[in-house]
């Protein structure tokens, strides 16, 4: 005859299975891919005023992922030349998170561009940091941080222990004064900016279409990237560009290069390797720029990955 199970026992064998069940539902549900989100959102700055920032996050986040965030150049925006969503995805499909940010004067912000200097850059960067740090599941002892052209310049000289890992893109990093060449290449004519400017507060640049103030040049003049360059130790990619020589010296890369190797840690140095491309990353041809700009967005993204993974 059959010896039939206790209800006990019966009950012991269904939560066994159901307690399995839930365990495979639990694999299944990590490994199954859930898209990236992007999320447009206003931060405060010190000055009161409105920072517009875009924030993508990987699909999933758990207690705290990796944050690179995204600093433009001058006249410039958080698209950063249109590199910032591929770049930004392949970072979430990495589990990293990334955001940018317009700095007054640019982009979506509301503010004039006479109130772009580099404390007010500096600012506004420490003010983005600390709200998506608390905010949204951020690690905060893992944010990297990435800059192009001034958004370099102001990565370099806010560069120090907490900041997990950098990487510069054709940095504006001269010291002094001579970080202005990019508006004009003789030091006479970066004199004459000054003087116009503390003469009349402001200068006009028709060319680029702004006007700059003159706490913008008094602390260009003040500031010195290669010196705080130096004193860095953590993860550091620098690239610069073929095209650079439009907007930079020689001077600049050599000395920006130089300062990397006197910190003595390892560094990703790309130099050389972008003949082919435009001071924004972009290509010399229409028909290499998909190519410069795969390139650039994956040794970055490859960059932070291994810096902040």
């Amino acid at each position: 005859f059959m010896k039939r199970r206790s209800p006990r026992r019966l009950a012991v064998v269904l939560a066994a299975l159901l307690a399995l069940l839930a365990v495979v539902l639990a694999a299944a549900w990590q490994l199954t891919p859930r898209p990236a989100r992007t999320l447009t959102l206003q931060v405060t700055s010190a000055r009161g005023s409105s920072i517009p920032v875009t924030l993508t996050l990987p699909g999933r986040t758990g207690g705290g992922v990796p944050l690179v965030i995204c600093c433009h150049g001058f006249t410039g925006n958080g698209g950063l030349d249109g590199h910032y969503d591929p770049l930004a995805q392949r970072l979430a499909e990495a589990g990293i998170a990334t955001a940018a940010l317009d700095f007054a004067g640019n982009g979506e912000s509301a503010e004039p561009f006479t109130a772009y200097t580099l404390d007010s850059m500096t600012a506004d960067l420490a003010a983005v940091r600390a709200a998506l740090t608390a905010d949204y599941p951020v690690d905060a002892e893992r944010v990297g941080l990435l800059g192009h052209s001034m958004g370099g310049r102001l990565v370099a000289l806010n560069l120090d222990e907490t900041v997990a890992a950098a990487a510069l893109w054709s940095p504006a990093a001269a010291p002094g004064l001579d970080g202005l060449e990019f508006l004009n290449h003789d030091a006479a004519g970066r004199e004459e900016l000054r003087a116009a400017a503390e003469s009349a507060g402001t200068v006009d640049l028709p060319q680029w279409g702004v006007t700059i103030s003159l706490d913008f040049i008094t602390q260009m003049a003040d500031s010195d990237p290669w010196a705080a360059l130096t004193g860095y130790q953590g993860p550091l990619l620098v690239a610069f560009a073929a095209g650079d020589v439009d907007l930079l010296s020689q001077g600049t890369i050599d000395g920006t290069r130089a300062a990397a190797d006197a910190r003595g840690a390892d560094w990703l140095d790309l130099y050389g390797q972008y003949e082919d491309a435009t001071h924004n990353y972009t290509g010399l041809t229409a028909e290499n720029d998909a190519a410069v700009r795969e390139r650039i967005e994956t040794q970055t993204a490859e960059f932070f990955i291994e810096a902040l993974g």
